[in-house]
């Protein structure tokens, strides 16, 4: 059977020629610049956005692409050379499934967001694409301080000594680290559920409905722990209101280990009408991954003038996770073991309920545009 990898492989190359990847009528006419709405989250996973506005002027001395600004933080002219391709907005659209649903109704033409509820988006057939990695790993499991637990020993320990259930908490559904930790209890035979009047458990499982609200439902006792992603972990322990129990990356069977967290997608419609100013916008998204893996402090300075963190949050935050848009065979296979597991604890309901890997990258993947960004940079 054909890997996940070597069929987004031929997708690629297939969209790269006549069709989707060409350039539509009114990016041909000339002087005609598109507008182009990019959708983020708002946290540390997702700086790559934010480095490529900040470092712009740098990155377009050898690329030639640059990202003037107009208003900052807000509003963008994307220039190739002297030749204007877009106009580019900047938004926040929240967390969880936020960005695929903006995405589908067309509020922005690109997202930063989660690669669960892109897939999710994807299972439900919505016109939403993800057209390159971002980002893996940093989530946490995290108590308050009170608690004696600290290590996913101790937490065993605990959750099945104790008389009765050990309160946890998650931002969504389908967010990134619940599916980790759930897999990880499965795995231990840890008995959870998210039925709060069924005591006859060790782990109850509450949505606290959005990651600014992990730190408060904590302090507020509404639960006593949360398993979430940084930078709010980091924020809590700068509070004193918590301690980090383990990274989520090296819970056991490890099967997830180095997981898929965050990802740019895009409408498909998008990706036709306005494909060169996407591709560019590529092109940067890159050179700015690249500057976050070789200088923590310029990734810690846009991420606390874009979030508002302070500048010990994020250098705690940032180490913990994994940046890169390379579109690798490790990637691919990590993608896979993750629709696996998407499957697994059922997640979907729709098309990818029951999708093979090469049906599932299909339906929720083109690279192709990612392919153009890297040749642009290849040149």
């Amino acid at each position: 059977m054909k890997t996940i990898c070597s069929l987004l492989m031929i997708v690629s190359i297939v969209l790269v020629g006549p069709g989707c990847g060409r350039r539509s009528d009114s990016e041909l006419a000339a002087g005609t610049p598109v507008n182009v709405k990019v959708g983020h989250v708002g946290h540390d996973h997702q700086i790559a956005l934010f480095v490529a506005a900040d470092n712009a002027e740098r990155f377009a001395e050898s690329t030639g692409i640059l990202l003037k600004v107009v208003r900052d933080k807000e509003l963008y002219e994307l220039f190739d050379g002297d030749r204007k391709l877009a106009d580019v907005e900047i938004v926040r659209v929240g967390g969880g499934s936020k960005m695929p649903t903006a995405l589908a109704q067309g509020i922005i033409d690109v997202g930063f967001g989660g690669v669960t509820p892109s897939l999710a988006a994807a299972d439900q057939g919505a016109p939403v694409k993800i057209i390159a990695p971002l980002h893996s790993k940093g989530n946490m499991l995290v108590v308050r301080p009170d608690i004696p637990i600290g290590n996913w020993k101790e937490f065993l320990e605990h959750v099945r000594d104790a008389k009765e259930p050990l309160r946890i908490g998650y931002k969504a559904p389908i967010a990134c680290a619940k599916l980790v930790f759930e897999e990880a209890l499965r795995h231990e035979g840890i008995n959870f559920t998210g039925d709060l009047s069924k005591t006859d458990v060790q782990v109850h499982m509450i949505n606290v409905k959005g990651d600014g609200k992990l730190n408060a439902s904590l302090s507020g006792g509404l639960v006593d722990g949360y398993v979430g992603n940084n930078p709010f972990p980091a924020i809590g322990l700068e509070k004193k209101i918590l301690k980090v129990v383990c990274d989520l990356e090296g819970l056991p069977p490890g099967t997830l280990r180095n997981h898929p967290c965050c990802c740019i997608a895009a409408h498909e419609k998008a990706m036709r009408e306005k494909a060169e100013a996407i591709a560019a916008l590529l092109v940067l998204f890159q050179q700015a991954t690249d500057l976050i893996n070789t200088d923590l402090d310029a990734a810690v300075s846009s991420a606390t003038r874009w979030i508002g963190t302070s500048e010990q949050v994020e250098r705690n935050s940032i180490p913990t996770s994994g940046y890169s848009m390379d579109a690798s065979k490790d990637w691919h296979d990590r993608m896979a073991i993750w629709l696996k597991a998407m499957q697994g604890l059922a997640v979907f309901d729709g098309k990818l309920k029951t999708a093979t890997e090469q049906e599932a990258a299909v339906m929720a993947c083109d690279l192709s545009l990612l392919k153009k960004a890297r040749e642009r940079l290849g040149k």
